[in-house]
C-alpha cells in the first residue's frame, strides 16, 4: 500500500470552489486508488493536503501520466493553486486503519 501526500498553496477564498472540483472529481473511477482525503491545514487556512492510499506505485505513476489526470484534473484545480506545491509518495511499513477499512472496502464494492 502506498501513501501520496500533495501539498499546496491556495488563493484567499477558495475553499469553496477547492471543495465543489473535488467532490465532482471524486467520481472518477481511477484503477488502484482506494481513499482521497482533502483536508485544510488548521494552523494555514491557505494551505491544503491531498491525502491518497494506493494499491501500488505502478497505480499512482499510471494515474499521473494519464490524460485525465493531466487535462481534467489539474485543469479543474489548478486555478485556485498559488506558489509552493510538493508532492510525497511513501510505501506505508506499518498501519492501522481498523476503522478506516470498512469505509474503504464499502467504498471500492
Amino acid at each position: 500500500m502506498f501513501v501520496r501526500i500533495y501539498w499546496g498553496r491556495i488563493y484567499p477564498g477558495s475553499w469553496p470552489s477547492i471543495e465543489e472540483r473535488y467532490r465532482a472529481l471524486m467520481e472518477i473511477d481511477i484503477p488502484g486508488l482506494r481513499a482521497r482525503l482533502v483536508t485544510r491545514d488548521v494552523n494555514d487556512p491557505e494551505s491544503m493536503f491531498t491525502i491518497t492510499i494506493w494499491d501500488t506505485v505502478e497505480s499512482v505513476q499510471a494515474w499521473e501520466a494519464s490524460e485525465a489526470y493531466q487535462d481534467v484534473f489539474l485543469a479543474a484545480v489548478r486555478p485556485f493553486l498559488v506558489g509552493s506545491q510538493s508532492v510525497s509518495l511513501s510505501e506505508v511499513r506499518v498501519e492501522n486503519l481498523t476503522e478506516l477499512l470498512p469505509v474503504i472496502r464499502a467504498a471500492t464494492q
